[in-house]
């Protein structure tokens, strides 16, 4: 995951208690950093060649994950622990490829981690999954999966490949966003002769937003898709569309900055890896588009056809597929780093072996193209932050982390400890607890027990052979070298200073200004008595992502001691009491005072970056209730063209606010003013029609749109201004919105019967100009591309078809689209073309099956008859003929060839009266006609029977009698006319009138 920079790592300061040891990498070169700059190294217990992922728990330690399944937790100062092995599928690339730490995790103890799962064989399926860890304190294993969502997986390499957990936005702690970055797992050729034949189109679907693949995802832990999403429908939260984020990508990774904005990464194929700002509902157009270039081979494939481009905030041109691999990367918002590097954002490079900073401004604009930070540090596959700000790399060739740390702004640790005695045995028990390192880094242990003997570990214990008076010292050292001692007398053979606290309890929490109250009454020492205590408050602030920082803020004396909680955001209260008796024996006791946290959040019309704090601090963080926070957001957003207008709370326009934050917490919402935003202001109309605004202004290729209550108003530069509501609207986002029809050319308008409502739609990549059309009683549907061209010349909806009843749909079998209207349908297919049915003939190709009965397609409009006086359309494999006098029926197959051949509804025999049907014995089929039938069997053909001839045919029982089928059409004969059969005749006299049938 990429946002490992806070979430549960910061959420409790107890990361900076504890330590680790610095090992030496197993380096493929020597590392070239900036002067400074050095690379701590901790294990993580994983194979080498299987690191993939690693995440902060809120004690500083690590959850690590390796491509073949395993889980590995690694603690401040401790070796690596294996407490999970997951059944994964590991074809190919695939795997166990990352985890994240839910915000909440002290309290619920949830992780997430993403991988590919066997579902037999050689199948697979791509999976996010929801865990508890085992355990009190640190974890012991995964248990109580939940399946977040999973799906089939077609090639063996870019699945899912990354899992961001957003914090809570608001009061609700439950409401924490899952962000899921999903490769488009189409199978990978070379670029070198490929061609839009030999290409996987199954890349095409990262462009479909009802499809998963080359996606952002933002769900809810339950799967479901966030509401706020811009494709999100009620009706479904669990479609692709509505988990829907970010579409058009290839091979993934994302990080969420802090300070506001979505940054995503993006490896190409042909020659160029992007970094996109993200904005919701954009579409990369991979297949189609590969950073500013079109894709080789890709690009002629229809799918791909005037797709119009999203252009990348910066592109790197690899020259080869193999020069670069981007593999994400994250902002610096800490402190400790030289100037030049706060705000940049630092990309990870595994096949270069580097990392290159890139920056850009509030607006969106890149001020710093990326350029090489450091090189050969390895085969990076995942960055993440450690508590301190510092830039984490997990390197996949030895299964190492490495953290990029600036030795010169390490602050040194302190050193604390407390201790007990058991005067009967002499031993004591040593704690360094109250050790210190204002970085939050791992630090070692050394004890001198003043007897000669030392001792190594935070916690440790020493017995002592005779009882009189020792001092024993504690060394701290932090991996950078920094070391810090504290001594203290100990009598092993007499029992300590007794320094018993009374206090709220460690479940009490603070709101700024409450009243804080500690007591030690009952200190003593068993020789002294009663002693006298010593009090200080200092406060402890650590902020996410930078080292800690310490003030002092009150001291006092006596049993008793009180204090206001401090007007910080982001701090706490660290209470110590101390007593040394008359032989110099020193006590010390601890309580915190922890804040009543509560939920601040900025947020806005569009994607910006805010300044919180004095120094880029989290726009969306837990603060202290009550806390003064001073932030502003930017002129411009990240999208570059709306502008800060005013605060919506407070309509201020003033863009610095300081407020404080109330116990329930508090979500602020600027509003950025756009061409979309302006006609909604100045159209009353407008503002009755949309509802208020929801989220923000999206943009994408050439228009942007915003979304509202109860519509959407777009921009292009083609057709302006254009919006979209009601039961149009409500279809268009059921239907995907601008990605599947395009962006709105028209306004809701009333067609000429004043009945209905209707939009056109520019069309999108695959649809070609659509509409939605609306009617009060048969509902809303859409229609695009050829059927709608068919619909439009003959009319819309003044033509015979009236209104459409159903949406554009793909045919089954595949191979052609269809419409429904009130009195027919419209159907396509590449080898007929768009051709309307309707009436009667419309109802009986429907009883038949439509496109799937025998008929097929049509390849004719509803056509008169000539002479007037009845209807019909040609099919693939027959026709259909309606006359009032006989009503509709189908002529198919040979019988219809036949039926053609005499010149359909001109000949003798008129129009159809039964449709084509099976003759019984089986063995046959017929038509009826007005005045004779047509008889087809596999050894006759086609063959008519009229007039008297086929009044005698039918009297005898057809082919059920003596006769058989027939195997001579009617024809006139010398005297009449006759019909030949199997096994006979039958003849007629036209001077006679009479009709004989006879054996041969």
């Amino acid at each position: 995951m990429w946002t490992r920079r806070a979430g549960a790592a910061v959420t409790a300061a107890a990361a900076m208690f504890g330590g680790v040891v610095a090992t030496s990498p197993v380096a493929q070169a020597a590392p070239a950093l900036p002067s400074g700059f050095v690379l701590v190294d901790t294990p993580t217990g994983q194979q080498a060649g299987t690191l993939t992922d690693v995440a902060f728990l809120p004690d500083g330690s690590t959850l690590t994950t390796g491509r073949l399944g395993s889980v590995q937790w690694a603690p401040q100062g401790g070796q690596p622990v294996q407490i999970a092995s997951l059944p994964v599928y590991t074809a190919g690339s695939l795997g166990l490829t990352s985890i994240a730490v839910a915000p909440d995790y002290a309290t619920t103890r949830t992780v997430y981690t993403t991988q590919a799962v066997s579902t037999g064989g050689t199948t697979k399926a791509f999976r996010v999954s929801k865990w508890r860890t085992l355990g009190t304190n640190e974890p012991t294993g995964l248990v109580d999966e939940a399946v977040v969502l999973e799906f089939q997986g077609k090639a063996d390499n870019k699945g899912i490949q990354d899992v961001v957990v957003e914090p809570a936005l608001g009061p609700d702690a439950t409401k924490t966003a899952l962000w899921i970055a999903v490769g488009d797992n189409s199978t990978v050729r070379s670029v070198d002769g490929a061609t839009k034949d030999n290409v996987d189109p199954y890349a095409l679907n990262a462009l479909d937003i009802n499809q998963p693949t080359g996606k952002i995802l933002r769900v809810w832990p339950d799967g479901r898709g966030i509401e706020s999403n811009p494709f999100f429908t009620t009706e479904n939260p669990n479609s692709w569309s509505s988990r829907n984020y970010l579409s058009g990508l290839r091979h993934p990774r994302l990080t969420l900055d802090p300070r506001g904005g979505v940054i995503v990464t993006d490896t190409g194929w042909a020659a160029r890896d992007e970094v996109n700002l993200a904005f919701p509902g954009q579409n990369m157009k991979w297949p189609c588009w590969e950073g500013t270039t079109q894709t080789p081979a890709y690009k002629d494939l229809p799918a791909c056809a005037n797709v119009a481009n999203n252009a990348p905030l910066h592109e790197v041109n690899r020259g080869t597929a193999t020069t670069t691999m981007f593999v994400g990367g994250l902002p610096y918002t800490g402190t400790s780093y030289p100037e030049a590097y706060r705000g940049a954002h630092f990309l990870a490079d595994r096949n270069a072996h580097t990392l290159s900073t890139l920056k850009y401004d509030a607006a969106g604009k890149v001020t710093q193209t990326a350029t090489v930070f450091a090189t050969d540090i390895g085969d990076p596959v995942s960055a993440a932050t450690a508590p301190n700000g510092d830039i984490v790399i997990a390197d996949a060739a030895t299964s190492i982390l490495r953290r990029v740390s600036y030795k010169p702004a390490n602050k040194g640790p302190t050193a604390g400890f407390e201790f007990s005695v058991d005067r009967d045995s002499k031993k004591i028990s040593v704690n360094a607890g109250m050790s210190f390192d204002p970085d939050r880094e791992a630090l070692t242990y050394q004890w001198n027990f003043g007897d000669g003997s030392t001792g190594t570990g935070k916690l440790t214990e020493h017995t002592y052979a005779a009882g009189a008076g020792v001092t024993v010292t504690l060394t701290v050292t932090d991996p950078h070298g920094a070391t810090n001692t504290k001594s203290q007398l100990v009598i092993p053979g007499e029992e300590s200073p007794q320094l018993p606290l009374t206090t709220p309890g460690p479940e009490a929490v603070f709101s700024v200004n409450e009243t804080i109250a500690v007591s030690a009454e009952d200190a003593r020492d068993s020789v002294d008595g009663p002693i006298a205590v010593e009090w200080k408050a200092d406060r402890v602030r650590c902020l996410r992502d930078r080292s800690c920082e310490i003030t002092q803020l009150h001291t006092g004396s006596g049993p008793n001691f009180s204090m206001k909680f401090p007007n910080e955001a982001d701090g706490r209260v660290i209470i110590t009491a101390s007593a040394t008796n008359s032989r110099g024996v020193p006590v010390t006791r601890q309580y915190v005072a922890n804040p009543r946290l509560t939920r601040f959040g900025l947020t806005s019309t569009h994607n910006a970056q805010y300044r919180v704090g004095s120094s880029n601090e989290a726009a969306n963080r837990m603060v202290t209730a009550g806390s003064t926070v001073v932030f502003e957001p930017p002129q411009t957003a990240l999208e570059g063209a709306a502008t800060f207008s005013k605060w919506i709370d407070n309509l201020s326009p003033n863009r610095i606010r300081q407020i404080t934050v109330p116990a329930g917490g508090i979500t602020l919402n600027a509003e950025y003013v756009s061409p979309i935003h302006k006609r909604y202001t100045n159209e009353p109309i407008l503002r009755e029609w949309m509802g208020e605004p929801v989220g923000m202004e999206l943009h994408e290729s050439n228009s942007h749109w915003q979304q509202y209550a109860r519509g959407r108003v777009y921009w292009t530069a083609a057709h302006g201004l254009a919006e979209t509501h009601g039961a149009i609207y409500a279809k268009y986002v059921a239907l995907g919105g601008h990605r599947f029809l395009g962006a709105p050319s028209t306004d809701e308008q009333r067609p000429p019967d004043v009945i209905g409502y209707y939009n056109h739609f520019v069309g999108g990549p695959g649809t070609g100009v659509g509409s939605i059309y609306h009617h009060p009683t048969l509902g809303t549907f859409e229609i695009h591309g050829e059927m709608r061209a068919k619909w439009a010349a003959l009319g819309y909806e003044t033509s015979y078809l009236g209104y459409p009843t159903s949406d554009s749909h793909a045919t089954n079998p595949a191979g052609g689209f269809y419409n429904r209207f009130e009195r027919g349908s419209i159907f396509y297919s590449d080898a007929t073309g768009a051709h309307n049915v309707q009436g009667a003939i419309h109802d009986k190709w429907a009883a038949l099956g439509y496109e799937r009965s025998y008929l097929g397609y049509p390849t004719t409009d509803d056509t008169a008859t000539s002479p007037a006086g009845g209807f019909y359309n040609r099919f693939q494999r027959g026709s259909i003929y309606y006359s009032d006098a006989t009503g509709a029926h189908n002529v198919q197959g040979a019988i219809h060839d036949k039926w053609a051949s005499l010149g359909y509804e001109n000949s003798f025999i008129g129009y159809p009266t039964t449709d084509d049907t099976a003759t019984n014995p089986a063995g046959g089929f017929y038509n009826h006609f007005q005045r004779g039938s047509i008889f087809y069997s596999d050894a006759t053909g086609a063959h008519n029977v009229q007039g008297a001839i086929q009044a005698r045919y039918a009297a005898l029982g057809y082919e059920r009698s003596y006769l058989g089928y027939p195997t001579v059409s009617d024809r006139a004969v010398s005297g009449g006319y006759q019909s030949d059969f199997q096994n006979g005749y039958i003849f007629y006299n036209s001077t006679t009138d009479e009709v004989i049938d006879r054996r041969y």
